[in-house]
């Protein structure tokens, strides 16, 4: 039984109400964005900047023809010299990429093969060399020594390419720390998060079943137990961020969602999450409730869309009423 005034569900948003909570998030994403040339980018500029001057000095004296395997392994195993190294080819190869190149197998790199045989890292760096851009390391090619003027401008180019690259992966990921900061609420809410290998914080008197294999739930016993969540798993088919058990004895399957665009609030909301919605209260009625946490741009048309289908929207810019509804579910 709940609290007397206390909604089982969290808010069902009115479509007014939709546009001005979608415009504060729009407003956040635009401040957000506004803020990376001084600040994100120019980090990973610097951090790019070091990673390429790292690699230039280590590389400076290994023949392209004949290298150091002992030489190439270090910059291989050391993750930022290997991301620096990817970018010295035209286009950037990625690591998946690079592995099945080099190796012709599915399988591609290891860090034991890197490790145990020399022929991985002389064939690694063999291969960037063919595939070295031509524009900014026109030395490579022609097997001489490169001039300081060439250096500067290679140096340049790919420390400004890489970090363009890796702060577009870390736009990717703000969902990710969106969802990290309400895990945080809820461990200071006294909530215990379960991984594999962990058993659960049971109630009083009752025995706690362990974390599902693999994180596969295909049963209500495979649910977590409160005050207990999961982290990243799969309901019923289908992955969650988030899967956290209310006093109530009802689940929430949570993905926090970031979008930076009108077309791809589509994607994320209604094609992905929203369509999840409606497979678990088909496997489970109403005992799984299901929930977006929302950063970003979103068209109005997808919010009433998806929340028409039983989907919940939570704002990232208003967590605190989301934490606060939790912690008002009582048995």
């Amino acid at each position: 039984m709940t609290i007397p005034n206390v909604s089982a569900t969290p808010t069902v948003w009115t479509d007014t109400e939709l546009e001005t909570e979608a415009q504060k998030a729009l407003e956040e994403f635009v401040e957000r964005r506004l803020a990376e040339p001084g600040g994100k980018y120019l980090a990973h500029v610097n951090a790019r900047r070091k990673a390429m001057m790292r690699l230039f000095k280590i590389l400076a004296g290994v023949d392209p023809l004949n290298p150091d395997p002992a030489a190439v392994r270090a910059v291989l195993l050391d993750d930022e010299l290997f991301d620096a190294l990817r970018y010295v080819t035209g286009p950037p190869v990625s690591e998946d990429d690079l592995g099945v190149l080099v190796t012709r197998n599915v399988k591609g790199l290891n860090k034991t093969d890197i490790k145990e045989k020399d022929e991985i890292p002389v064939d690694v760096l063999k291969l960037v060399c063919k595939l070295a851009d031509p524009f900014r390391f026109p030395w490579v090619a022609d097997r001489r020594e490169p001039t300081g003027r060439e250096l500067r401008t290679a140096l340049a180019a790919t420390m400004t390419m890489h970090a363009a690259q890796s702060l577009q992966t870390e736009r990717r990921g703000h969902g990710k720390i969106v969802e990290q900061r309400l895990e945080t609420r809820l461990t200071e809410l006294g909530f215990v998060k379960v991984t594999g290998g962990q058993k659960k914080k049971s109630k009083k008197g009752e025995a706690a079943p362990a974390y599902p294999a693999k994180g596969r739930i295909t049963q209500p016993t495979h649910h977590p137990t409160y005050p207990n969540f999961y982290g990243e798993c799969v309901v019923y088919g289908r992955k969650v961020d988030l899967f956290i058990a209310l006093a109530t004895g009802r689940m929430i399957a949570l993905e926090a969602k970031d979008s930076s665009s009108g077309l791809n609030s589509t994607k994320r909301l209604l094609n992905d999450t929203a369509a999840k919605a409606k497979h678990y209260a088909a496997e489970a009625g109403k005992n799984i409730i299901s929930v977006a946490l929302l950063s970003g741009v979103f068209k109005l048309s997808d919010l009433k869309a998806a929340q028409a289908t039983g989907l919940y929207l939570v704002w990232a810019h208003d967590m605190d009423s989301f934490v606060e509804w939790i912690k008002a579910q009582t048995a």
